[in-house]
């Protein structure tokens, strides 16, 4: 029963603080910040695997926190589930723009795509084609704007190094380096969670 009343009693605080938030107080918005800014970053990172772009995300949320806090009912849900479930909308987003600008992951799927039988998949092997996709999309947004930029270059465009050195304007052992960490961390992300597989999946881009 105490329990029960605990849980009243936080979702009741939880109202009472997002009332103050869209009410405009700044200083409620601050105590909102500071209890859960970690949890939606965190949040952010086990979909985007990447620093900045969590952080960036952790901010937009933040600010839509502020702009709709009048929106959340604590009858449809606690605050933290109302805030997971906003940021990791947010960070699905992100990556799905990353995608549409982003040729390494078209090149992804066709290589999943080309090794998936033609016959109906098992529960297994089609759970293992959805875990293959959502690490492979969080590999691509792992990469920084630089090295996304010379590894489809090289990769895509078939483009040498002193070329590419030559066409975005950069020394050419900048470039080198790029492509390797680039490629070093696509392989790195994709083995550490799917045991081993980032040389069969990385075959066509990273040779």
């Amino acid at each position: 029963m105490s329990s029960e009343k605990n849980n009243v009693a936080d979702r009741q605080a939880e109202a009472d603080l997002m009332t103050r938030v869209a009410g405009g107080d700044q200083a409620a918005f601050a105590e909102l910040s500071e209890k859960y800014s970690a949890l939606v970053f965190s949040t952010a990172f086990k979909v985007l695997n990447h620093y900045e772009d969590s952080e960036d995300v952790m901010n937009e949320v933040l600010a839509t926190i502020w702009r709709k806090a009048g929106t959340y009912h604590p009858k449809k849900g606690s605050l933290v589930t109302w805030i997971c479930t906003t940021t990791r909308n947010r960070a699905i987003d992100r990556v799905r723009s990353v995608q549409r600008r982003c040729a390494l992951y078209d090149r992804f799927e066709e290589k999943l795509d080309g090794d998936s039988p033609e016959y109906s998949l098992t529960g297994r092997e089609a759970l293992y084609l959805s875990d293959a996709r959502t690490i492979l999309q969080s590999a691509v947004v792992s990469l920084s704007a630089e090295q996304r930029e010379v590894i489809e270059l090289a990769y895509f465009e078939g483009l040498t190094q002193k070329q590419i050195a030559e066409r975005i304007d950069s020394p050419l052992g900048t470039v080198k380096a790029r492509i390797r960490r680039g490629v070093e961390r696509l392989r790195a992300t994709i083995d550490d969670r799917l045991k081993g597989e980032g040389n069969a999946l990385l075959g066509g881009v990273a040779e």
